[in-house]
């Protein structure tokens, strides 16, 4: 996002495009010839039952598995992790325990070179945990430990943003904060979700990518 003549929000449209992603272990295939695009305003959800390679493919945007072969394009170049950050929001948070919450977020923003304390504030204010600021981390609930998760992936102000299973664990207040959050970064970033239960993006409009047995079955549907 930049500023452009007389002072008018401008938009950068990025395009993330996989093109018969395959991922091998051993004799065993997770994925094969997985082949999708989104660009920055869409909300891709990833569906299918446990083992159809969802994870599997996040974790290879996230550059956390290596691919065993395809392409993976960022504005129609190879893809990388240099090209901006990357968000990934586990179902486990990630986080430091033994560092409080105001800590946590304020190291991933030097981390990311992102962070100041008026971001930092903001975002703990979004999340629902400025007051909970000093707090350590260890002993926070489960849901409120994937509330600052989601903080520290917006610190780093990513063009990308991946969800695994970013509902679990979170009550009804946290799920619906983080639909909100999801919708307010609907212009900003390209957005890549999995869960098993559409109901939770109930009043979003998103894409459905369906996978089974590590193909896709389905990548049409589009639901608001």
């Amino acid at each position: 996002m930049y500023t452009g003549q007389a002072g008018e929000t401008v938009v950068k449209k990025d395009r993330l495009e996989v093109k018969l992603l395959r991922k091998q272990i051993g004799a065993k295939r997770i994925l094969e010839e997985i082949s999708f695009q989104a660009v920055t305003g869409e909300l891709v959800v990833i569906t299918g039952p446990n083992g159809a390679g969802k994870t599997t493919l996040l974790r290879i945007l996230a550059g956390l598995l290596p691919k065993t072969g395809g392409l993976v394009l960022w504005n129609d170049a190879e893809y990388d992790l240099s090209h901006g950050a990357i968000g990934y929001v586990s179902h486990r948070p990630m986080l430091y325990e033994s560092l409080s919450v105001q800590d946590n977020l304020h190291f991933f923003g030097r981390m990311y070179g992102t962070g100041s304390q008026e971001w930092e504030r903001e975002l703990l204010s979004l999340v629902g945990l400025w007051h909970y600021r000093y707090e350590a981390v260890a002993i926070l609930s489960r849901g409120m430990q994937q509330r600052l998760a989601l903080a520290r992936v917006l610190v780093a102000k990513p063009e990308m943003i991946l969800y695994d299973e970013p509902f679990t664990s979170l009550d009804q207040e946290g799920q619906d904060l983080l639909r909100g959050v999801v919708e307010g970064q609907r212009f900003q970033t390209i957005q890549l979700l999995i869960t098993h239960d559409l109901e939770h993006l109930r009043g979003l409009a998103y894409r459905e990518l369906k996978l089974q047995g590590g193909r896709v079955q389905e990548g049409g549907t589009v639901s608001a």
